[in-house]
């Protein structure tokens, strides 16, 4: 897990000094590549010949946020598949629940959905093995 903080600022809010409702996809994204520079970095993954986009989003919003309120976004991976990832972001201030998000990314190369390289899986190991958010292969018991 990572934790981004963001200052919520004039741009960020509406006409009552509050986050409106679109801006927390803008702080997740900015907290997903604070999550992927600790992995080597957007310019790694494209430079490997990879690119994500969005298939799914959404938040739950708890309470709003407010103009000068520094916002701590926690993100981590809540679904790891073979081409795609699920994150999930939870935004707190002072520790109060705001808002929680996911986003679900996908792989592509070449315009086409594409396994996820190992900077995301976390893993040198084949897809389908086991790596963070997967569970080992199973075995048969020993006798």
């Amino acid at each position: 897990m990572t934790v981004s903080e963001i200052r919520v600022r004039p741009r960020h809010c509406d006409a009552q000094a509050m986050v409106h409702a679109a801006r927390y996809y803008e702080f997740f994204e900015d907290a997903f590549l604070d999550w992927l520079d600790a992995r080597g970095g957007y310019p790694a993954l494209r430079a490997g010949g990879s690119d994500l986009v969005v298939k799914a989003s959404g938040c739950e919003y708890h309470r709003p946020a407010r103009l000068d309120e520094v916002l701590a976004v926690e993100t981590e991976t809540a679904r790891l598949g073979r081409t795609s990832v699920t994150m999930r972001f939870t935004i707190r201030c002072a520790g109060e629940l705001v808002a929680v998000g996911n986003v679900t990314y996908v792989c592509v190369r070449d315009g086409a959905a594409a396994e996820l390289p190992a900077m995301i899986t976390g893993s040198s190991s084949p897809p389908g093995s086991s790596g963070p958010g997967r569970p080992a292969p199973s075995r048969p018991a020993a006798r």
